[in-house]
């Protein structure tokens, strides 16, 4: 156990947290051998002078350029092997860490991800993310019971929340995008990771505890929206846009109307996503668009902000046209793959 966590940085990056990062650091505390590396972005409240008290953590103060730029300053400050990336407001289990660690030996292609529960233990946060190729993202077994999702599996996204990787691979994948001041940077992440042919492995074993309550506000919509655009000019091309195309007005017609539940603000800023996602300049990634095509998910959950019961029967039948669109893009990508090799 002492030669993994010797081997390991935690790396944690902080904005006002001064209710949690206390907990989140003393959870961490018990496992002897790790580098606690705090990145904190311009703290107003008291965070700065909590994480003063534990003397073995290295405090960074950065400039708040958003999360992905607090992560990446981090994890050049360390030299170890592996680095787990952690949301300030978390508590840790005492094994978790190494549990996240164990698949990374001798394996280079594999992220791991913990069971997240939520603070107080009763129920699922998240297992990972759904990552839907229209670009939306969801958080996977989100409300479920605490004893769901009780077996490793490979999923297609991994969460912020909290995630391992080598140090190694981390840098040559180039980390966090960071031009995603908040949000959707963990998707971007996870689209970058599975256009690489690698994998992302979540881990029942590894039990961590988040605050989180599932709200999406006007200005969320922003960033959301703003990322899942610019995530789908990063990778796909104009002729994956015609094969999406069914799925992806459907997926418009999701978000405007969502938009317009929020009103005038929400319109507002969906609009702004748009002209701001669609109109800046984008480097575009070259990739397996194979691999990344048919590692991602073609279903979004039912259960998960819904608002009137009409809601879940409008997304059943949006996952119908996601399914059907989904079937036919596989069919197609395939016979151009063996086209390709013909060639």
């Amino acid at each position: 156990m002492e030669s993994k966590l010797s081997h390991t940085s935690i790396i944690i990056v902080t904005y006002n947290h001064e209710n949690f990062i206390r907990e989140c650091l003393e959870s961490l505390m018990i496992n002897k051998g790790l580098e606690i590396i705090v990145v904190d972005n311009g703290s107003s409240d008291s965070t700065v002078k909590i994480i003063e008290k534990f003397p073995s953590v290295k405090l960074i103060k950065n400039e708040n350029k958003g999360y992905g730029n607090g992560v990446n300053t981090g994890i050049k400050y360390s030299k170890r092997k592996y680095v787990v990336i952690l949301n300030p407001d978390v508590k840790v289990e005492k094994t978790s860490i190494e549990e996240l660690i164990k698949p990374l030996e001798g394996q280079r292609e594999i992220i791991t991800v913990p069971k997240t529960l939520l603070y107080d233990g009763s129920k699922i946060n998240t297992c990972g993310n759904i990552e839907h190729f229209t670009g939306l993202t969801f958080t996977l077994g989100l409300g479920e019971d605490k004893t769901a999702f009780d077996k490793p599996k490979y999923i297609a996204g991994l969460s912020g929340v909290c995630f391992a990787i080598k140090r190694e691979l981390y840098m040559e994948i180039g980390g966090f995008d960071e031009s995603f001041f908040l949000y959707m940077e963990d998707a971007e992440l996870s689209w970058n990771i599975r256009s690489r042919g690698l994998k992302i492995l979540y881990l029942p074993s590894a039990i961590i505890y988040h605050d989180y309550k599932l709200m999406v506000p006007a200005e969320k919509i922003y960033h959301l929206e703003k990322g899942r655009y610019i995530i789908l000019r990063k990778y796909l091309t104009w002729k994956d846009y015609l094969m999406f195309l069914p799925s992806l007005i459907t997926t418009e017609v999701f978000t405007t109307c969502y938009a317009f539940l929020k009103g005038f603000t929400g319109i507002e800023y969906k609009f702004k996503a748009m002209k701001e996602g669609l109109g800046r300049d984008i480097d575009k990634v070259k990739c397996n668009r194979k691999e990344l095509i048919q590692s991602l998910d073609w279903q979004v959950p039912i259960e998960q902000l819904n608002y009137t019961l009409m809601d879940m029967y409008v997304k059943k039948v949006g996952n119908m046209i996601y399914y059907i669109n989904y079937i036919i893009i596989l069919k197609v990508i395939s016979f151009r793959f063996s086209a390709d090799i013909k060639n």
